[in-house]
């Protein structure tokens, strides 16, 4: 393991702690198995020189995890300074004299292994300059900073340390097994030494175990029964005891929060709790490693590992139910203004009906970006939990976000559970609305023929309720689908059916708002078309209207920026006093994005 990155800033702490006749104090903290210890002693042997060759080792804690007491500590520091038992002064605070006494003038390196508590390393700590000091420990000991300790931390080994530490630890068997299955099995070890290690041992001389392991590995349950000699679970469960008593229920609790990582209000809904309680168990949660922040700014994550110890910790006393409906619920109220604050368009499902406080178009964007794979989660996680309304207006509201991004795989399977969940909880008008979701996202994959069946159900049901808005809604997806095969009769044929519904429906089935964006629609949506068939006129005059319609909507920036990409064509063409490239320009200021993005 290089670990290039700490062993260069232990080596400039020992340098600068040289230069200023003082002694060099580190502390290497990292989760159970990461090689805390394994870095302390690749340090003392890549310097032999700067430590005399002389090497002293500590143990903190007892086989059992109960930590070493102080005083046996200091003895066994005084043994390898070369002191008999005999000699060794019978209370702590002469053992420690006696200790920095016989530090003057010497030269070593002293590494204490595995401290559970910063009491235990107060009365060794150096005077003398020539003494190096490094503490490895699982937690964020930040009491050890008040004695000017530097603190190097240790993260899981990226995926190309991980691949040669496994092909190391293979040796020949590596060259046996695919390269393929090699790296999936790399890949469910999470960059973790120790698991590498052990799942090595396991296939070490027998490369057909390889693929096995890989098939029978079940989502973050990692290869279940390879921990044979239960190193793994051992080491979990001395962490876990070790943790303060108010953090072991967060720490079981949190698990269950959908998705990737999860930010402070997450948590505070899940643990039922104030913001400000939330962050404080949160950081003291990272501070022992049982959780780590992740690369954006506010967000937090469980190692995959340690996601799957927590929730195994789970017991009847832990409504794990609950802290799913709080936070999917939640979620829902955070989805709903910012998925508004993308597009005017109607949806179906309470939260929708009063989205609340209205967001920046550019904030609810930001929000969906990071926001988006637990958005997923949720959905699967509402419906697992018997949520379904949750779980399929979660959905819904994901819809206009993912229409304009893509992630069209993780969309569909979104979908899917969608539509379930709103087939188990008899939403007639949710099944119309996703199904017509769905469509679109099979005509965004480039697959017509699923799209067109899609929205002819959504038609079908949509009709049968007496659903006009889903009713309109469906023949226009359904022209956008003959436009895109190049039909444009009966693409234009299908608008004019669209236009129909909304004519003779009444203000109680169609609202003046949505009746008014409807059409704005249809008009960019015949402009197209008739662009295509090379009608340059009759084009500019649809997309004029529906360009006056979006001009006077702040969160319809993408419609617009569509109506000015095809007001730009058409000046390509015909004369319409508009510049075309201006037009191009102003369609990608619409979004915030480069003027030579695609719209």
């Amino acid at each position: 393991m290089d670990r290039v990155e700490q062993r260069e800033l232990m080596v400039r702490q020992l340098t600068v702690s040289r230069a200023a006749d003082l002694p060099c104090l580190l502390y290497v903290h990292a989760q159970e198995g990461l090689g805390r210890w394994s870095l302390a002693s690749q340090f003392f042997h890549e310097n032999l020189e700067a430590f005399a060759e002389t090497y002293i080792e500590v143990a903190a804690r007892q086989a059992d995890g109960r930590p070493v007491s102080p005083g046996e500590m200091l003895g066994q520091a005084l043994r390898g300074l070369g002191l008999d038992d005999a000699e060794h002064p019978p209370s702590d605070q002469a053992r420690a004299d006696r200790f920095q006494r016989l530090s003057v003038g010497r030269t070593y390196l002293m590494v204490i292994r595995d401290v559970v508590a910063a009491e235990q390393v107060e009365l060794l700590v150096p005077s003398s300059p020539g003494v190096t000091l490094v503490v490895t420990t699982r937690a964020n000991l930040r009491k050890l900073q008040e004695y000017d300790f530097l603190p190097v931390s240790l993260e899981n080994l990226p995926p190309d340390d991980a691949h040669r530490l496994m092909v190391d630890k293979l040796k020949v068997t590596a060259a046996q097994i695919d390269p393929d299955t090699l790296r999936e099995l790399v890949a469910l070890c999470y960059g973790h030494p120790l698991l590498i290690r052990i799942v090595a041992a396991q296939v070490s001389g027998r490369a057909h175990v390889a693929r096995r392991l890989v098939d029978e590995a079940v989502g973050p349950v990692v290869l279940p029964g390879i921990d044979s000699s239960g190193r793994l679970a051992a080491s979990f469960d001395q962490v876990y005891e070790t943790l303060d008593d108010d953090l072991k229920l967060p720490y079981r609790l949190l698990a269950f929060i959908p998705g990737p990582d999860f930010g402070v209000p997450a948590a505070a809904m899940a643990l039922d709790t104030d913001y400000r309680s939330a962050a404080k168990l949160i950081d003291d949660l990272v501070d022992a490693n049982m959780l780590r922040p992740n690369v954006r700014e506010g967000r937090f994550m469980y190692l995959p590992l340690l996601r799957s110890d927590a929730k195994e910790r789970v017991d009847d006393r832990d409504d794990r139910r609950a802290v799913v409906r709080r936070v999917t619920e939640w979620y829902l109220t955070e989805l709903a203004p910012r998925d508004f604050a993308l597009a005017r368009r109607w949806r179906v499902g309470k939260a929708f009906e009063s989205p609340g406080a209205v967001v920046d178009r550019a904030d609810a964007l930001e929000w969906f970006s990071v926001e988006w794979e637990s958005g997923i989660a949720c959905v699967t996680a509402a419906a697992t939990n018997e949520q379904h309304e949750v779980a399929y207006q979660l959905c819904i509201g994901l819809h206009k976000y993912f229409h304009q991004q893509g992630h069209r795989d993780s969309w569909l399977d979104c979908l899917a559970v969608g539509l379930s969940s709103a087939e188990l909880a008899g939403s007639s008008p949710a099944v119309m609305q996703l199904s017509s979701h769905r469509g679109s996202a099979y005509l965004a994959a480039g697959h017509p023929d699923a799209a067109r069946k899609d929205f002819q159900s959504s038609l079908e049901c949509a009709m049968s309720i007496g659903h006009r808005m889903g009713e309109q809604s469906a023949q226009e997806w359904l022209g956008k689908v003959s436009a895109k095969e190049t039909d444009f009769d009966e693409a234009l044929r299908r608008y004019d059916a669209s236009e129909a519904v909304i004519q003779r429906a009444t203000e109680n089935e169609i609202p003046d708002s949505q009746r008014s964006r409807m059409i704005a629609l249809l008009g960019l949506h015949r402009a197209r078309a008739t662009l295509d068939q090379a009608a340059y006129s009759t084009a500019a005059t649809w997309i004029g209207g529906a360009l006056r319609y979006f001009d006077q909507q702040t969160p319809e920036a993408e419609n617009r920026a569509k109506c000015l990409m095809v007001l730009g064509s058409v000046a390509s063409k015909i004369a319409t006093g508009e510049d075309p490239v201006g037009c191009f320009e102003e369609a990608a200021r619409a979004l915030r994005c480069g003027p030579d993005a695609a719209i």
